[in-house]
């Protein structure tokens, strides 16, 4: 588990072929405390586990499936990445609670600054935006965001300069894709909306079912 408050970047130094996955190498860009084999770290929101460690770096493999589902993939030696450790007792919660399981890409479709004010525009498919609300959460590349609109195909948020600086969105441009997770509280309702209408539907087929048998007795 995840908050979204992004700790640290790293820098991609290895992208080795190892049979049905890939195994990453990522540097901290800035000092961070030495994690353990078996830690959760998230890389541009996708929660993945160390598997070897240094003092300023890691190792993770990676299988075809989440290369294919999120932007991992696109990944190049020296490419920046957004990390942060999984969420420990007493640490503040300053963001949302993110689970590090992307549901889905989007893509950047516009860029809007006004002075100090910056807006991203991202598209995303039908079965996240039906998820995402006005003032809800969202996690962009494993970053907490509100969202501001939702209009069609497109939702938008806005970033503060800070955050500008201290994660990859600042280097997004139109057309760059992002990992994204809805908030699991709505993932959990659509679950929970999804199986009452099933029970709605069979209950209402049950009732058909009994009408007919009576007419035809």
């Amino acid at each position: 588990m995840f908050t979204g408050i992004i700790e640290n970047q790293g820098r991609v130094f290895k992208k080795e072929e190892r049979g049905g996955q890939v195994r990453f190498g990522f540097r901290f860009q800035r000092n961070e405390k030495k994690p353990g084999v078996g830690d959760s770290i998230a890389v541009d929101g996708v929660c993945l586990t160390a598997v070897r460690v240094s003092p300023d770096l890691f190792e993770a493999d990676v299988v075809r499936q989440t290369l294919r589902a999120t932007t991992l993939g696109d990944l190049k030696i020296g490419s920046c990445v957004n990390l942060e450790r999984s969420l420990r007792f007493g640490k503040a919660l300053g963001g949302h609670f993110v689970t590090g399981h992307i549901d889905g890409r989007g893509r950047v479709v516009k860029i809007e600054k006004i002075k100090k004010n910056t807006t991203l525009f991202i598209e995303a498919s039908k079965d996240i935006i039906c998820l995402l609300a006005d003032k809800g959460s969202v996690a962009c590349d494993g970053i907490s965001l509100t969202v501001q609109k939702v209009k069609g195909s497109v939702f938008q948020i806005a970033v503060i300069p800070h955050t500008l600086k201290v994660t990859t969105l600042g280097i997004k441009r139109v057309g760059s894709r992002i990992n994204l997770e809805v908030d699991i509280v709505a993932r959990y309702l659509q679950m929970c909306f999804a199986k009452e209408k099933t029970k709605k539907t069979f209950s209402s087929r049950g009732i058909l079912k009994d009408l007919l048998r009576q007419k035809n007795q």
